[in-house]
């Protein structure tokens, strides 16, 4: 569970300009190629996350902040393994 909240806070950082080392843009596009990865559409990753098709978007644009609780939907409904994909955004 630390590496979720790990991950959500890097991801949610990038909002904050909180010394991340990555952009918003980046992160978003990380959450894009994992869902694509996963050959699942916006709105097929929505439904299964439980969130709006808008917050995907908007967070696969850059322009979305995302709760801890939202961000663990996403990443569980996109089936990855949280503790392998902080490690390698660590490096």
């Amino acid at each position: 569970m630390n590496d979720m909240k790990k991950f959500c806070n890097s991801i949610n950082s990038c909002f904050t300009n909180e010394n991340s080392s990555l952009d918003e843009r980046n992160m978003g596009e990380i959450v894009s190629l994992l869902r694509v990865k996963s050959q699942l559409t916006q709105e097929e990753l929505a439904q299964k996350a439980n969130v709006s098709t808008q917050t995907i978007k908007r967070l696969e644009g850059g322009k979305e902040k995302v709760s801890d609780i939202t961000c663990r939907e996403i990443i569980e409904a996109l089936g990855v393994n949280i503790s392998r994909l902080t490690k390698l955004l660590d490096e």
